[in-house]
């Protein structure tokens, strides 16, 4: 009888005619991995995954752009720490660009390190989020975009392009 039952829930499994438990992080997660053969700037990389190119945009971040000030150094930083290296990619969703966490060594996410460096806005400022802190953090010691934002804040670049767009 045990013999019975075990082959008709291979059949029916088989066939999908059982909902099968998935967990959350697996439904609605692709992780993957990739090497970064360029950075565009401080939020941006391409990558290569099976001969394909994709655009990778970081979430929860926002670095200077290349024609701002800290925009070369934030490419520079974020060059340094994944050109050339395989990453895992973390995304809720498949496409190109890709809207995605980076991680890197040791399970470093790329956003964390260049918001924590001053090279980056923390998008949200939700005070449970690690960037928004990274933030306040890199403010208080007063480094990278930061240094002089005593005196003056930095221009975000959100504001940047905003005015780049009215000039036109």
């Amino acid at each position: 009888m045990a013999k019975f039952l075990i082959l008709g829930i291979a059949s029916i499994l088989a066939l999908g005619a059982l909902p099968i438990a998935i967990p959350d992080a697996a439904a609605d997660s692709i992780t993957f991995q990739a090497m970064v053969i360029d950075v565009q700037d401080g939020d941006t990389l391409i990558v290569a995954r099976n001969k394909t190119r994709l655009t990778v945009k970081l979430p929860g971040i926002d670095a200077p752009e290349l024609d701002q000030p800290y925009g070369p150094e934030a490419k520079r930083f974020a060059a340094k720490l994944v050109k050339g290296k395989v990453v895992t990619i973390e995304t809720a969703q498949a496409g190109n660009p890709i809207y995605g966490a980076v991680r890197f060594a040791n399970s470093k996410i790329l956003a964390h390190e260049m918001v924590k460096a001053g090279l980056a806005w923390a998008t949200t400022m939700d005070k449970t989020s690690m960037f928004s802190e990274a933030q306040e953090d890199a403010k208080k010691a007063r480094i990278g975009l930061w240094v002089n934002s005593e005196d003056e804040e930095p221009v975000s670049p959100w504001d940047w392009r905003a005015k780049k767009r009215i000039k036109r």
